[in-house]
């Protein structure tokens, strides 16, 4: 298990922005190495998540609190960086398939990789 130092899985009940942990997904464990299985419910109307972009409101989506404390987070999408240098924040989501990798640098240094080969994704109903 990845250290809770890193970071942590939300518990079921809680709100990240409009939508429970427990709505985008359901028993998730992060391995130390990153990996991440469980599985991640097909979400639709995810307005929180972007309320300007149609297309990221639906799909499946990674909660996880961050501990590892710092002023400045960056996040790299499969080796690229999708948020440069955002203010550090203790809740996030990720919109996430199967084969994407997720960096998380805080500070400039990565705290970790998450994959997600091995989490079960449910279809869109």
């Amino acid at each position: 298990m990845i250290s809770p130092d890193i970071m942590t899985i939300p518990a079921a009940g809680q709100d990240l922005y409009g939508k429970t942990a427990g709505e985008l997904a359901s028993d998730l464990f992060v391995a130390e190495d990153g990996t991440v299985t469980g599985t991640f419910h097909y979400v639709t109307g995810y307005t929180g998540f972007n309320n300007t972009k149609a297309s990221e409101q639906e799909g499946h989506f990674f909660p996880f609190a961050l501990t590892q404390t710092g002023e400045k987070m960056t996040f790299k999408k499969n080796g690229k960086a999708t948020k440069t240098d955002i203010a550090w924040e203790t809740n996030n989501v990720f919109r996430v398939t199967a084969g994407d990798t997720f960096a998380v640098l805080v500070d400039g240094t990565e705290v970790v990789t998450f994959n997600f080969a091995r989490a079960t994704f449910e279809p869109k109903a």
